[in-house]
């Protein structure tokens, strides 16, 4: 396994832990005033130099003025942090939007390594489609079978089980595209990059 593979495995769970939260700030947060350590998390949360602004709109509304250039500090060294290729990855592959923010040759590698999981998470979203579908086919499959077994006429009998027969070879197809993701039940984002 590459090396960014690994430590993204590793890393995800902090990541995921770390970014949850929102760009509204607290009456608290402005009245703490700690607008560096501000500026570092949001920027390591890949947020956009406009967040300040937004910051500074509802502080201003709690009676609290921002100090705009401690924030863009903060946030200059935040947006190294994260702007590593690891990081990349880990951001598109949860899906997450890209605000932009990195800079320089680690834009590159940043979005290079963020449309390389970018790829995974589509394909899992697909795969994730397809597997809704068939419980859905599956569970429409069960009912129709069902109803074969209640006294019904001839006629009915033979559109039930034609209908049975589409909703077999739909179940089919729909295996068959689940194996490009894997197998069923069994995604495999290694095939995705």
């Amino acid at each position: 396994m590459k090396p960014w593979k690994l430590l993204t495995l590793i890393s995800l769970p902090a990541v995921l832990a770390f970014a949850n939260g929102c760009a509204v700030i607290s009456e608290d947060e402005c009245q703490a005033g700690l607008w560096y350590e501000r500026g570092i998390e949001d920027g390591a949360r890949g947020r956009s130099q406009a967040t300040v602004y937004e910051i500074a709109q509802k502080c201003h509304e709690y009676g609290v003025r921002v100090d705009t250039s401690d924030w863009m500090r903060g946030h200059e060294e935040g947006v190294e942090q994260y702007c590593t290729p690891e990081n990349g990855f880990i951001q598109g592959r949860n899906g997450r939007d890209y605000e932009g923010v990195c800079t320089g040759p680690t834009a590159d590698l940043f979005m290079s390594h963020y449309q390389q999981g970018l790829v995974v998470y589509q394909a899992e979203q697909q795969y994730l489609a397809l597997e809704n579908r068939y419980e859905k086919v599956e569970r429409e499959y069960y009912s129709v079978s069902a109803q074969l077994d209640e006294d019904v006429s001839k006629k009915e009998a033979r559109a039930l089980r034609r209908h049975l027969r589409s909703l077999r070879r739909e179940m089919r197809g729909l295996e068959h595209q689940m194996m490009r993701f894997g197998g069923f039940g069994a995604f495999n984002p290694g095939l995705f990059y």
